[in-house]
């Protein structure tokens, strides 16, 4: 059996894990306290902030932040409280073999020691004991036997306290300036600290000490507070683990008694399924005979016409001419293609009852279902449901819901006969929509079923849902999972809304350091979920990931290539990948590869084409091509993804398909394209060669209207989000 070990190497044990930093698992080097009160080596902690994108100062363990002073990690108060455990560690060290440990007082001697002299912190012999017991020098020291040290060594060795030298005048800090909270020494008092109400360190300590002491108090409470807590949560802990038994144990018996039920009421869905299979089996036998039978009357008609044509005389052909030509269209006319068809699917699937009841005949049941993928807006459109097993069931229950106001159409449910059902519904908001169908309570394998509500261009117009209280908002893009991204240049944020418009997330730091934004303005998104931002203010180009972190930052103030003078718009091209930048005030437009590294720019100032004059947005179609609006011409260009000039749209006017100052641009997934301007206060949509099809909006600030349309962003079903920021807002149109 392992001796057990003695009760210095457990306090030695116990005083290394204090004094082991967390980061780096070795012992301390230089300290430092962060505010959370724990405690890493400073170089532990510099590397942490290195590390940090944002250079800030997290705890490790804890999370919280810890503000930096001027000086960095080395400013951070010196946790001196650790060196009184490493003095204690040394002692300990020695104390583990007391049969070893020779005094630490006598001079050229080999004596035992037998005591220890807190106040000398040295061990002694029985010798310097009695001169420690004799001696007036040695007055007021405390002396106790190596078995008394070893039971309580820790609180028995007093801390050494020095007094601080001054880093400035190489003298000791004796004084404690009150308004500054600082140590200084007299040279300080003299040069930095004069007139500033000062006290002697010894004089005043005691009363210092009482009011950090005193501010201990709402914490002992809360230690008070949080052990109850623990306390109570671990009895809570138990009554929960007693109660699930007890519930498990009712489980197992309730279902006990309903294995047997449900073992036949398995059996007989099986036999029913097998009947409902063997039905259908049937059935497409049957039907395969009347395929066979239509193949053969049509290869027997070619056959003997073909022959008859090729073996009969002019005469025989004439004359059964009429008879035969009239007995071929009659077998045209009667051909029905829907019988090529097959009439049994293999959609069936099992729903169960939603709860178990005294009948258990009534547990589950078979049914097929016949979604739509798509709807139109304005039409109606019905689904199929055949429900098999058991015909004697409640009819299903359907309802549709809009993924973007939450609202519900009601379904018309209408029995076909034969347990086979008719779902029709005529939506009345477009864009992505659900179709939620149940049977008994349950919800059907599949559902709910996704409904892609496409808005016919004609119909655009209607505001559904308005995202308010936002600061200038100047960009807004869609990403993948219909978040809603949108650039709000007064507050320096970019602000992510679900599709229903409560926010979600922020990208909020502010300022000109790297990652920092000042005054954005567009914002895009990569096929990898990434957010594209212009940080105007500080003229360059961030990524983010989807949840904010920073993955590159391009471009400086200049004309030179990847810098820019005012970068107002951005897209990404789905084609190539390739991120464009609009400069307004360099009349230019600038490409980068997807990693953000400088591919070329093309454009200049003019009113030629390819040239421009305050551009303001771009956007990109299926094909890749670019789309440029500018300004100052009040007009479209179109380019090539290189940049070649390929056509241009619009002019000065408010008649429809004229431009006044084209602010925004945006092309969909039908390369329609949709144009914001400013001082017309409405929203263009044009085709993808310029032909106009229907416009909305006029300037104001009701629903609808518009003060500045800066940014314009379509979904896969054509519902419109363009951000108005004269009205601090983004407006939905369907």
């Amino acid at each position: 059996m392992a001796e057990r070990p003695s009760a210095a190497q457990e306090a030695l044990s116990k005083v290394e894990d204090q004094l082991s930093c967390l980061v780096c698992l070795e012992p301390y080097t230089n300290p430092r306290l962060l505010s959370c009160f724990h405690v890493y080596c400073q170089h532990c902690l510099e590397d942490i902030v290195a590390h940090n994108r944002q250079g800030q100062l997290e705890c490790p363990k804890c999370r919280r932040p810890t503000p930096l002073p001027p000086t960095g990690v080395s400013g951070l108060q010196a946790a001196f409280n650790v060196h009184h455990l490493f003095d204690i560690q040394e002692i300990l060290k020695k104390v583990k073999e007391p049969q070893k440990l020779a005094c630490e007082k006598c001079v050229k001697t080999t004596r035992k020691a037998t005591s220890f002299c807190r106040q000398c912190t040295k061990f002694i012999c029985d010798m310097c004991t009695t001169i420690h017991k004799e001696y007036e020098e040695f007055e007021g020291h405390e002396v106790v036997t190596l078995e008394k040290v070893e039971g309580d060594l820790i609180r028995l060795v007093s801390p050494k306290k020095t007094s601080p030298h001054c880093p400035k005048h190489d003298e000791k800090m004796k004084l404690y300036c009150e308004p500054c909270g600082e140590l200084i020494c007299r040279d300080c008092l003299v040069h930095i600290h004069k007139d500033h109400k000062y006290c002697v360190i010894a004089d005043t300590f005691e009363s210092h000490k009482k009011e950090i002491l005193d501010s201990l108090g709402p914490v002992e409470k809360q230690l008070e507070a949080t052990d109850t807590a623990l306390v109570n949560l671990d009895g809570r802990h138990a009554e929960i683990v007693e109660h699930g038994g007890t519930i498990a144990t009712n489980i197992h018996s309730k279902f006990d008694k309903l294995h047997q039920a449900l073992y036949a009421r398995e059996g007989e869905l099986m036999a029913e399924l097998e009947g409902h299979t063997q039905q259908q089996l049937k059935s497409l036998s049957a039907q395969r005979k009347e395929v066979e039978i239509l193949q053969t009357q049509r290869s027997s008609c070619l056959h003997f016409v073909r022959e008859s044509i090729r073996t009969g005389s002019p005469g025989d052909v004439l004359k059964m001419k009429q008879g035969v030509v009239k007995q071929v269209r009659e077998l045209v006319d009667t051909f029905d293609p829907n019988t090529l068809e097959p009439r049994e699917t293999t959609n069936t699937c099992f729903v169960p009852s939603a709860q178990l009841v005294k009948d258990s005949k009534k547990f589950g049941g078979l049914c097929c279902v016949n979604i739509p993928r798509k709807a139109i807006t304005e039409q109606k459109v019905t689904a199929y449901y055949r429900f098999l097993c058991p015909l004697n069931s409640a009819p299903p229950e359907a309802k549709l819901v809009s993924k973007l106001t939450n609202k519900t159409t009601k379904c018309a449910v209408k029995e076909r006969g034969q347990g086979e059902y008719e779902i029709s519904y005529q939506p009345t908001v477009g864009g992505a929509s659900e179709l939620i169908v149940r049977v008994g309570g349950e919800e059907v394998e599949g559902s709910p079923f996704p409904v892609a509500v496409k808005t016919p261009i004609d119909k655009l117009g209607t505001v559904i849902k308005t995202i308010n209280d936002l600061k200038s908002p100047r960009s807004v893009a869609l990403n993948q999972a219909a978040e809603i991204i949108v650039a709000e240049a007064a507050a320096d944020i970019v602000s992510i809304f679900s599709p229903t418009g409560d926010k979600l997330r922020t990208l909020d730091t502010r300022g000109t350091a790297v990652g920092a934004m000042k005054n954005p303005r567009g914002v895009a998104v990569d096929g990898d979920y990434n957010i594209l931002v212009l940080d105007a203010g500080n003229h360059r180009l961030l990524k983010f990931s989807r949840g904010g972190d920073l993955i590159a930052a391009v471009g400086s103030r200049g004309d030179g290539s990847g810098q820019f003078n005012d970068p107002i718009g951005v897209c990404v091209n789905s084609v190539n990948g390739k991120v464009y930048v609009v400069d307004y005030r360099a009349h230019c437009v600038h490409i980068f590869n997807s990693d953000l590294t400088f591919s070329s720019k093309f454009g200049s100032e003019g009113n030629g084409n390819g040239q421009f004059n305050s551009p303001c947005d771009v956007a990109s179609d299926r094909s890749g091509c670019v789309y440029v609006v500018d300004a100052g011409i009040d007009r479209v260009q179109v380019f090539t993804p290189d940049g070649g000039n390929l056509r241009q749209f619009g002019k000065r006017g408010s008649r429809n398909g004229e431009f006044n100052f084209p602010l925004s641009i945006c092309v969909d997934s039908d390369d329609l394209v949709y144009v914001g301007e400013n001082w017309n206060g409405r929203v263009s949509a044009f085709t993808c060669e310029g032909v106009f099809l229907k416009s909305f909006g006029s300037i104001g600030s009701e629903p609808g209207q518009f003060k500045s349309p800066f940014g314009i962003a379509v979904d896969q079903c054509g519902v419109v989000y363009v951000s108005d920021n004269g009205n601090n807002r983004v407006q939905i149109f369907s």
